[in-house]
């Protein structure tokens, strides 16, 4: 119900702004000599979904150096992005604060109109237009406005992409929207910066718990959404068969969702408290192995470099899922994952960790 009534007055708006809104294709080619300026939108307070964008921004890096990059965000993104060099700037749209002062989205306007914008790409899903993406693109005043046509897209976007006619990963659906004006030498995988005063803090956090430098260290994510989250009891049975099997220290990871879950369990090398979200890239990244649910975290893991092996159900591992060469993935179309399989594959990806670990470099596959 919620959602008809949500469709219903998107299509309402969107008829209304037909009577308003000016826009032309362009015509010709983009010339590149003239970008100084380059706008990305991503409006979500999913980690993942945000991870999954910084390919185009790396992309983007190589391409256009020297140019200045803004990424116009939610609140949620900003710890996220805190030590990013990816950008030169977020810009942050406090939607509550909007609601309670019209005069601060005004000026978040102005603000957006007076960068000057060459070329802006809106970044969500190719499947759907979302109308807080088309508005602010338009809005930012971009002499080049991409994205993926869809009903209605052209009100906003002057640069339409076709939409692709197979599945791709979620990587690609933005990197395509780059390739579709300019060639790529490489598919670049998730990168988040690590801060090296975190990294020096996670060392000290660890060796309290008894893990110092030199132990194999594996990372098990506790939590997840809803249905594509693996039981927690299955990932406790997991580490206990680790312990046994492999040479290596565990630790246990888990997020606000999951306090109820967790208060009542003793078992070694489980956090106390959930990490800042900066503090946590580290603590994956110190990790050799980190195993999870497809969630917010596991891209995390992916981003800082660090082997991942996933496990998806109810969920897209084509579109979503990690792409690493020490990655891997376990996926069940029907829900159903057992703990022998995930264990095999562990033990199978500590083996190869193992014997190559002075060479930990998780590359694109």
């Amino acid at each position: 119900m919620r959602k008809k009534l949500e469709r219903k007055g998107k299509n309402f708006l969107i008829k209304v702004l037909k009577l308003f809104l000016r826009n032309k294709p362009v015509k010709g080619e983009i010339k590149f000599s003239s970008i100084k300026r380059i706008l990305v939108i991503r409006q979500d307070n999913r980690i993942g979904n945000l991870i999954l964008t910084t390919p185009l921004l790396l992309a983007l890096r190589e391409k256009f150096p020297g140019v200045k990059i803004s990424y116009l965000v939610s609140e949620a993104s900003v710890e996220l992005f805190s030590n990013s060099r990816l950008m030169d700037e977020l810009m942050v749209l406090e939607k509550k604060r909007y609601i309670r002062n019209p005069l601060a989205f005004v000026h978040t306007i102005i603000r957006l109109r007076r960068r000057k914008i060459d070329l802006a790409f809106d970044c969500s899903d190719e499947s759907e237009l979302s109308l807080s993406h088309g508005m602010w693109i338009y809005l930012s005043g971009a002499r080049y406005r991409i994205g993926y046509k869809r009903e209605s897209s052209d009100l906003f976007l002057n640069v339409e992409i076709p939409q692709a006619k197979k599945n791709r990963h979620a990587i690609n659906m933005h990197l395509d929207l780059l390739r579709a004006i300019s060639p790529l030498k490489s598919v670049p995988l998730p990168f988040l910066e690590v801060n090296k005063e975190e990294e020096v803090n996670i060392d000290f956090y660890l060796e309290k718990m008894g893990i110092i430098k030199g132990d194999f260290l594996i990372g098990i994510n506790l939590g997840g959404t809803g249905r594509k989250r693996w039981a927690a009891e299955n990932f406790i049975d997991l580490g206990d068969e680790l312990r046994k099997k492999a040479n290596a220290k565990l630790i246990y990871i888990w997020g606000p969702n999951e306090r109820n879950l967790v208060e009542n369990l003793r078992i070694p090398g489980l956090l106390k408290e959930v990490l800042p979200l900066p503090r946590l890239s580290a603590l994956l990244k110190r990790c050799d192995l980190f195993i999870s649910s497809d969630s917010g975290i596991m891209h995390l893991s992916t981003a800082v470099r660090t082997p991942t092996l996933a496990i998806f159900f109810n969920s897209e591992p084509r579109k979503y899922g990690p792409t690493g060469k020490l990655d891997s993935i376990i996926y069940s179309p029907d829900g159903m994952v057992e703990l022998k399989e995930v264990l095999k594959k562990a033990e199978d990806m500590i083996d190869v960790l193992s014997k190559n670990r002075q060479v930990k470099v998780n590359t694109p596959e």
